[in-house]
């Protein structure tokens, strides 16, 4: 048959799709479960308005023995996103948010690190991962930080693209969009989410709370596999204050709704929920990312809130999720008019990615393309490279070094405005980093670096921390590429408490002699420490013990020396050489 010919025939098959194809799917799904030691699965298929499939399969609690139900509660994490744009389309309706005006003509107090990305960024912007900004997941992950306080941070993520240059996967601007829909509505962005497509579309099982998830008779535990990819239990992580880009729990049963309304055009019952015209947009490619590795798959893009591909010839719209305990995925086809969730219980699960594919395949009558072997069996040879170079001793380290210091000196508190609080700790021969409540050992990797262990189970997984040392040979700052597509993160040191008292800075005051000059050392109003001299004040930065740093003077410190009485008469000034000040009586 002549090609041309072959495909016509292809695509008249393709446009009726046949639930009946579906039949033999759950030995399909039951078999791959076993093979990707996945706990447990809820699937919900829907074909026009019909759910065809709506089943759980497998456990939602090992421990207890408990089934998975169509009605079990479970993360969605990323698959948030599409609820998020959804949400900011009813409010595109009510006339009350334009996709392209400047998100700062509706948040006056937006600022991004980019001054032109933060006066051009418009709420389409925020949703189609084209910003400039690159992830910064560590400035959230983990934390029990507020909306307010990362909406706050935005100005000090460095950007490393221009804006609408580039494909960037963006959680923070996600969470942004949310915050926005919420102020824009007078309320929250959980309120608006809840109040516009939850209650119109029936879904009362969803919610926003980890908290309120485990409560319910109904609900899923999280799992994982450890270093010997074994099944055991994984502790959700609470990410509320980042709720727009991943904190919906939902259910099987739940999610066919939001597939019935997306396929209708943003109708329900009867109901118009979202304007047609802004589906299509979101099923519309706006930043081109790739090919995919598949050739089944053809050129991706990103939408608005979900990633655009064909597969086999039929345009598809998809979106997945992944937290600690979840992996979830959603994927509508919607010119056959065919909807798919699947919801699992596993943290990178890759059963939630190729399911679909086969459903896809059967409903529309394909032989199968095996995509959820393949899936598979691309995290099968992730894992066998990193095996392989373990075994082959691969590494970067340059051996027969030692640190530059003592390990005690090392440790001590450092900060950074966006990413926070990194603690550095003497444990026993060697460190530990502590991060947003994660933390691990450090082992000595060469010169001023230190590397922590190789666990995958583990949020701090072979992170390395360099630290910097300054002129005066003080340990003052250590830097960690917590973000591989900016320099690494740089945390200052802080000074120790007692540096930063003004009732203990008051033993270093009083007046002194420096070279014949007189030096007055005082304690502003506000609690800093300053040497006065020649009427010129420069403030002290405490390093630590008795020492500062003068500010503004490149490689000046003031070392405060104590007599045998335990008070302070001296000091002693060093900028290159040094030279000693007493205390005038």
């Amino acid at each position: 048959m002549h090609v041309f010919a072959m495909l016509m025939v292809a695509v008249s098959f393709i446009a009726t799709p046949d639930p009946k194809g579906l039949e033999g799917l759950d030995a399909v799904i039951e078999r791959a479960m076993v093979d990707q030691k996945i706990p447990g699965v809820s699937v919900g298929v829907v074909v026009g308005d019909e759910v065809v499939l709506l089943k759980g399969y497998g456990l939602r609690d090992v421990e207890a023995g408990a089934p998975m139900t169509p009605d079990t509660k479970q993360q969605i994490a990323s698959v948030t996103k599409q609820f998020t744009v959804a949400a900011l389309g009813t409010l595109v309706r009510q006339g009350k948010l334009e996709w392209e005006k400047p998100v700062r003509d509706y948040l006056p107090d937006f600022r991004l690190h980019d001054d032109y990305a933060t006066l051009h960024a418009t709420p389409k912007d925020l949703v189609t991962h084209r910003i400039g900004l690159p992830r910064h997941d560590f400035v959230w992950f983990g934390t029990t930080l507020g909306r307010e306080e990362f909406y706050g941070r935005l100005r000090y993520l460095p950007f490393n693209k221009d804006i609408r240059t580039t494909f960037q996967y963006n959680n923070f601007m996600f969470m942004t969009a949310g915050y926005l829909g919420g102020r824009t509505a007078g309320s929250d962005w959980e309120t608006l989410v809840r109040t516009a497509l939850f209650e119109p579309l029936g879904m009362s099982r969803s919610g926003f709370s980890l908290a309120e998830m485990a409560a319910d008779a109904d609900a899923a535990k999280g799992y994982r596999l450890d270093n010997d990819r074994r099944i055991v239990r994984d502790e959700f992580v609470s990410v509320e204050g980042m709720g727009p880009t991943g904190t919906i729990t939902s259910t099987a049963r739940d999610m066919t709704a939001h597939l019935r309304m997306m396929l209708a055009g943003g109708e329900f019952g009867g109901e118009r929920v979202l304007q047609e015209s802004d589906v299509r947009m979101m099923m519309q490619p706006v930043t081109p990312i790739g090919p995919s590795p598949f050739p089944e798959i053809g050129f991706r893009s990103y939408g608005m809130g979900l990633f655009i591909e064909t597969y086999r010839g039929i345009e598809i719209a998809h979106h997945g999720g992944n937290m600690p305990g979840a992996a979830a995925m959603v994927v509508f086809s919607p010119k056959e008019r065919i909807g798919v969730v699947v919801l699992t219980n596993r943290s990178a699960g890759r059963l939630r990615d190729g399911l679909p594919y086969e459903i896809l395949d059967r409903l529309l009558g394909l032989p199968s393309a095996n995509m959820i072997d393949r899936f598979a069996e691309m995290e099968r040879k992730t894992l066998a490279g990193e095996e392989a170079a373990v075994a082959a001793g691969v590494s970067d380290r340059k051996p027969n070094t030692t640190p530059g210091h003592a390990l005690d000196d090392y440790a001590g508190t450092y900060t950074e405005p966006a990413y926070g609080t990194l603690e550095i700790a003497r444990d026993g021969d060697r460190l530990r980093v502590t991060i947003h409540g994660f933390t691990a050992l450090l082992d000595h990797w060469h010169y001023e670096a230190f590397q922590t262990p190789r666990d995958k189970t583990s949020r701090l997984n072979q992170v390395r921390v360099q630290f910097i040392t300054d002129l005066a040979g003080e340990v003052s700052e250590v830097s960690v590429p917590l973000e591989p597509n900016t320099d690494p993160i740089l945390f200052t040191r802080k000074p120790p408490a007692e540096l930063l008292d003004p009732i203990n800075l008051k033993r270093f005051t009083g007046h002194y002699e420096l070279n014949g000059i007189e030096v007055t050392i005082q304690v502003r109003e506000d609690g800093v420490l300053q040497l006065v001299q020649l009427g010129q004040a420069r403030d002290l930065v405490p390093v630590r013990g008795t020492t500062f740093r003068v500010k503004g003077q490149n490689n000046a410190s003031i070392e405060f020396l104590t007599a045998a009485d335990g008070t302070i008469d001296r000091f002693a000034s060093h900028a290159g050489g040094s030279t000693i000040a007493t205390r005038k009586k």
